[in-house]
């Protein structure tokens, strides 16, 4: 499985705002040769890269800067506010929380080249989010957490809740995420009707 490139360049703009870049620095020369070089050079926006880079880079950084238990999600965020306030603002071109969940939905396959997202619709403000042959990691699905978060408050979600449901590291099929809003203080899409995909519950 690949990912974009701004996935990895959003996660060393992160360690520069939490860590300077100085200290970033530092970290990138520990690395291996080939990681170090994906690092130390221009990372496209709008290329695919190999997610366990990813993967591997972001476990390496938590334990260079013994970094804590949030650490990933707070990745996952940071990427959210780079992302969308950049190349991809696209997604919040309507910005209310069910409008970008469909928005992500159907850009899926321009940031993964495998698999895809699933939006269900359980009620007014209740999602549940699933990923469709994608494995989960203990770097992306806290990462995945962030990001929700995260864009989910840009898109005007108040008293906004997300949490993981079920992963593929338990055992379970496929990595679910409930997500819940307030749907009377957060902006409303016109119409639900084209989001509600097959009727589920949330646990």
């Amino acid at each position: 499985m690949r990912i974009k490139g701004t996935s990895i360049a959003s996660f060393l703009g992160f360690l520069e705002a939490e860590y300077g870049a100085s200290r970033t620095r530092e970290f990138t020369a520990s690395l291996e040769p080939g990681l170090r070089k994906r690092c130390e050079g221009l990372v496209l926006a709008s290329a695919f890269y190999p997610v366990e880079e990813l993967d591997s880079l972001a476990t390496l950084a938590r334990d260079y800067f013994a970094a804590d238990a949030s650490f990933f999600e707070r990745s996952g965020a940071y990427n959210a506010a780079f992302g969308l306030a950049g190349v991809h603002q696209v997604l919040l071109a309507r910005p209310t929380p069910l409008d970008f969940l469909r928005a992500a939905e159907r850009a899926w396959r321009q940031f993964v080249d495998e698999g895809g997202v699933d939006v269900n619709l359980v009620g007014e403000g209740k999602v549940r989010l699933r990923f469709e042959a994608v494995p989960g990691s203990e770097v992306r699905c806290a990462r995945q957490t962030g990001f929700l978060t995260r864009s989910l408050e840009l898109a005007g979600a108040q008293k906004l809740s997300v949490s993981k449901a079920t992963c593929t590291l338990k055992g379970d099929p496929f990595c679910e995420w409930n997500v819940i809003w307030d749907a009377e203080a957060s902006p409303k899409p016109q119409s639900y009707t084209t989001a509600i995909r097959r009727p589920s519950s949330l646990q």
